[in-house]
């Protein structure tokens, strides 16, 4: 798909490699003129050294308009999503053992520590 006025990029390679941009103008040649996120700053950079998050948007409506997004309808589980930020030495053995098979699913196995250690700390406090 072709690049737009408006369209969200990213910038595949260059000096501003990495830096997301918004597209202000496009010549005839192929060439861009970017608005840089964080900086506000103009630059030229060439349409094929662009990654555009809106152009795969726009593919993905058209090729799928109906898909649904989320959980579908009806479905009601008591969850809620959690981030968090764990030392990576945990977390590496963590995927290590979830590699092997010993754990077979992660929230299943988050959320029985969790009960194991609440029930502890509730055990104490009385």
């Amino acid at each position: 798909m072709a690049v737009r006025t408006h369209d969200k990029i990213r910038i595949s390679s260059g000096q501003n490699e990495g830096e997301r941009a918004v597209v202000e103008r496009m010549s005839s040649r192929g060439k861009l003129l970017v608005r840089l996120t964080r900086s506000g700053k103009l630059v030229p950079i060439a349409s094929d050294k662009v990654t555009n998050f809106s152009a795969a948007a726009r593919k993905a409506w058209k090729t799928m308009p109906r898909r649904k997004v989320g959980r579908p309808r009806g479905r009601t589980l008591n969850r809620i999503s959690v981030t968090l930020r764990i030392d990576k030495t945990i977390w590496s053995r963590f995927k290590t053992l979830e590699s092997s098979g010993s754990i077979s699913g992660r929230s299943e196995v988050i959320e029985m520590m969790l009960t194991e250690k609440l029930g502890q700390l509730e055990e104490s406090g009385k």
